[in-house]
C-alpha cells in the first residue's frame, strides 16, 4: 500500500467497509474524526445502504487505523467459510485523488449492469467471488482498475495481497460474461465448504474443482448446492467420486426417486460418511 501511495501526488486512501452484518472499524472512524459517504447500492436484504468510504488524508497519521483495516482483512479471509454468501465488513483500499463524492458516485454507476437479457444486475465488486477471480471475470482482459482515476486494493480469498493499477482498460467498460460470473459463484462455493475449518486449502486447488463441477454436471447434478457437495468430496476424497459403486448406487437411487442428491446425504450420519469415504478410496474402485 505504501508503495501505491509513494507514486501518487496525494497519499489519500479511501477505506471500502460493508456494514450488512457487521462494522467493526465504526468506532475507530468515528474516534479518527474521518468523513464517510454511503455508496448507495441495496444488496442481501439490507434495508438501509451497507456500503460506505471512509476517507483517510494521511495514512501516516493514521496508520493504527490503517493497520487494523488490514488486520480485519486477513482475519476474514482465514476464518471458516460462512453458513451464507456475505461480503467481508473490510472489502478494500482505494488510493486516488478524486474527492470522496465522485468516488462513491463511480462505484454505484460500475456496480450497476445489464445482463444478456437486458435485466438490471448490481455486480458486487466486494464480494470474495469477484474479487479473487478478477483475471478470469474478465477473461482475455488487461488488468485495469475498477474504475477510473482509483487504485484499488484488497485482500483475495486466499489471503494474498492484490493490487489493480489506476490504469484505464477493459476492466472498467467490459460488461461481464455472466455465465462465467456463475461458474466462479460455483468454484467459490466448493471453497467455502472445503474451508469450512479455516483457510486450509489454497489456489492450486483451483484446478481440481473446476474438474470435480465438470463431473458434477456429468452426473447431472443441476442444483448449485448439490454440485458444492459433490466436488468438495471430489476433491477432498482425491478421487473419481462418481465412479465409486457406492455413490452410483445412491445418485441411481436419488434419480429413479426423483429426489435430490443433498436430501439423501443430509440422512447418513458420521459411520456411513466414513465407510463411504473407504469405499471411494478404495483401489478397486478407482478402477472401475
Amino acid at each position: 500500500m505504501r508503495a501505491v501511495l509513494d507514486a501518487r501526488p496525494s497519499r489519500r486512501v479511501l477505506l471500502l467497509c460493508d456494514s450488512t452484518l457487521a462494522d467493526p472499524l465504526a468506532d475507530d472512524i468515528a474516534r479518527a474524526g474521518l468523513q464517510r459517504r454511503s455508496v448507495d447500492l441495496l444488496s442481501q436484504g439490507a434495508c438501509a445502504p451497507p456500503l460506505y468510504l471512509a476517507e483517510v488524508p494521511d495514512e501516516i497519521a493514521d496508520e493504527r487505523l490503517v493497520n487494523a483495516s488490514i488486520r480485519l482483512a486477513v482475519d476474514e479471509a482465514m476464518q471458516p467459510a460462512p453458513a451464507i454468501k456475505r461480503a467481508r465488513s473490510m472489502s478494500a483500499w482505494l488510493a486516488t485523488d478524486l474527492p470522496l463524492a465522485e468516488v462513491a458516485q463511480r462505484l454505484i454507476l460500475r456496480a450497476r449492469l445489464r445482463d444478456a437479457q437486458g435485466r438490471m444486475r448490481i455486480l458486487r465488486f466486494w464480494d470474495p467471488r469477484t474479487t479473487q477471480f478478477q483475471s478470469e471475470l474478465y477473461a482475455g482482459c488487461a488488468p485495469a482498475s475498477w474504475i477510473a482515476g482509483a487504485t484499488w486494493m484488497s485482500i483475495d480469498g486466499f489471503a494474498r495481497w492484490q493490487a489493480l493499477p489506476d490504469l484505464p482498460g477493459p476492466m472498467q467498460t467490459a460488461t461481464p460474461d455472466w455465465p462465467r460470473l456463475a461458474r466462479l459463484g460455483q468454484v467459490n462455493a466448493v471453497l467455502q465448504r472445503l474451508n469450512a475449518g479455516g483457510l486450509t486449502v489454497g489456489p492450486a486447488a483451483l484446478e481440481p474443482i473446476r474438474r470435480a463441477l465438470d463431473a458434477a454436471a456429468d452426473c447431472g447434478i443441476k442444483d448449485d448446492e448439490d454440485a458444492a457437495l459433490f466436488a468438495a468430496w471430489r476433491v477432498r476424497l482425491d478421487a473419481p467420486l462418481e465412479r465409486a459403486p457406492s455413490f452410483a448406487a445412491l445418485l441411481r437411487e436419488v434419480q429413479e426417486e426423483g429426489g435430490r442428491l443433498r436430501s439423501a446425504v443430509e440422512d447418513m450420519d458420521d459411520e456411513d460418511w466414513w465407510r463411504f469415504a473407504r469405499q471411494a478410496q478404495a483401489p478397486e474402485d478407482r478402477q472401475a
